[in-house]
């Protein structure tokens, strides 16, 4: 039950930071991912929804739980970014259309 809160609300942050903020590419092996860039000021305005004074005094156990949890929103949005192409790879290859010329493959025998 827990997990799934948990997968529920990093789903939601994704969804948000993705409207607000600009994205920074990933590379992993082949494919480049879109990963959202969290700022201090958002996370603490936005999700934790400090006042203003407590935000701009940046206090070091603020930072910290701050660079904790863009860690752990980074790590699960990036396994997410994975998962939707690996999703779409699949759907690619299973839906495509017979009549297409396939490329790098001949007819006959060689």
């Amino acid at each position: 039950m827990r997990s799934i809160l948990v997968i529920a609300f990093v789903s939601s942050v994704i969804s948000q930071l993705a409207l607000a903020q600009p994205g920074r590419e990933t590379t992993t092996g082949s494919t480049t991912f879109d990963v959202k860039i969290m700022t201090f000021d958002s996370w603490c305005q936005n999700t934790q929804r400090y006042d203003t004074e407590r935000c701009q005094a940046r206090r070091p156990e603020d930072v910290k739980a701050f660079e904790d949890y863009r860690g752990a929103v980074e790590r699960y949005e990036l396994d997410y970014l994975k998962q939707v192409q690996k999703e779409r790879d699949i759907r690619s290859l299973t839906n495509r259309d017979p009549t297409a010329t396939v490329s790098g493959k001949r007819d006959g025998t060689p």
